[in-house]
């Protein structure tokens, strides 16, 4: 189900906890570029418009403000992965909690029925089998 085991939803780390730093040993295979796509294809429409002159070689990377908006935008989808996360455990919960609640009742019904039968046997009448 794409869930942990035994994980409930205040164990996981708190939505407006820091962004936690990135220590690959290995390139990441979500963040090996510089910049993300959006912001190459952003910055490409722009130079379009634009004089040849002024466009920017390939292999610049972001500027300051660039950079910044790309870790703003990244501590958003951070915080929204948070929260989907919570969202679904509490989810998962609820109809743990509802699965339980059906089983019980289902139990007390059975043993209404049961104690029907035999009260309605006791007096003669035939039950049919259930």
């Amino acid at each position: 189900t794409g869930t942990r085991k035994n994980v409930k939803p205040d164990d996981l780390v708190p939505v407006d906890a820091p962004t936690q730093p990135r220590k690959y040993l290995t390139p990441s295979a979500t963040s090996r570029k510089a910049v993300p796509a959006v912001w190459s294809r952003k910055r490409s429409r722009q130079g379009a418009f634009g004089d040849e002159e002024d466009q920017l070689p390939e292999d610049v990377g972001p500027s300051m403000s660039e950079q910044e908006a790309i870790e703003a935008k990244r501590r958003q989808n951070t915080i929204a992965a948070r929260r989907s996360r919570k969202r679904k455990l509490e989810y998962q919960r609820e109809l743990e909690e509802s699965v339980e609640r059906y089983k019980a009742e289902s139990e007390t019904w059975k043993n209404r029925a049961q104690t029907y039968c035999a009260l309605l046997l006791s007096h003669g009448i035939s039950v049919p089998d259930l």
